[in-house]
C-alpha cells in the first residue's frame, strides 16, 4: 500500500472491552438438565471457554481431582449430590492446602436468601436461571478479576 492508500486502524466499538478474561478458560459445567446443559455449553463456546460436563456433584468432585479447571459452574439442585453439598466438600478438600477453585452457582431461584445460601456453601457468585450471555460473562469476569488480584498478591 502507498501511504495515501493506508487504511486507518479501526477502534473497538464503544463499550467493547479489548480483553476477554473468560476466553481460554477451562470450565467444569455441573448440570443435570439436558436443556440447561445445552444452553450453558452454547454460551461457554461463545465466550471462548473449553469445558467438561458433570451431571451431579459426585461426578464433579471426581472431575476436579483429575483435571485442573479455572472455574466451576455448579447447578444447585441435582440428584445424587447437589451443588451445595459438592461445593462444601470441595472447600473442605481445599482446606488441606490445595488451590481454591472459583465456583459460580447456577440457581433457579432469584431470591437474596438463595444468594446467601450459595455463599454459605462456599460458592463465590451465582447467576439465576435462565441467564443471558452477558450475565454469565459478568459473573465470570468478576471472579477472574479477583483471581488475578489474588495471584498478584501471592
Amino acid at each position: 500500500l502507498r501511504a495515501d492508500e493506508a487504511v486507518a486502524p479501526q477502534s473497538a466499538p464503544a463499550g467493547t472491552e479489548l480483553t476477554q478474561p473468560q476466553r481460554g478458560l477451562h470450565v467444569l459445567l455441573v448440570e443435570d438438565n439436558p436443556a440447561n446443559q445445552l444452553m450453558a455449553q452454547t454460551l461457554l463456546k461463545k465466550l471462548g471457554c473449553t469445558f467438561d460436563l458433570a451431571e451431579n456433584g459426585i461426578d464433579a468432585l471426581k472431575a476436579v481431582e483429575n483435571t485442573r479447571y479455572d472455574l466451576v459452574l455448579m447447578d444447585c439442585m441435582m440428584p445424587d449430590m447437589g451443588g451445595y453439598e459438592a461445593t462444601r466438600r470441595l472447600r473442605a478438600r481445599e482446606a488441606g492446602g490445595t488451590r481454591r477453585l472459583p465456583v459460580i452457582a447456577l440457581t433457579a431461584n432469584a431470591l437474596s436468601s438463595d444468594g446467601e445460601r450459595c455463599r454459605a456453601a462456599g460458592m463465590d457468585d451465582y447467576v439465576s436461571k435462565p441467564y443471558s450471555l452477558e450475565q454469565l460473562k459478568s459473573a465470570i469476569d468478576r471472579l477472574m478479576q479477583n483471581e488475578r488480584k489474588l495471584v498478584a498478591w501471592a
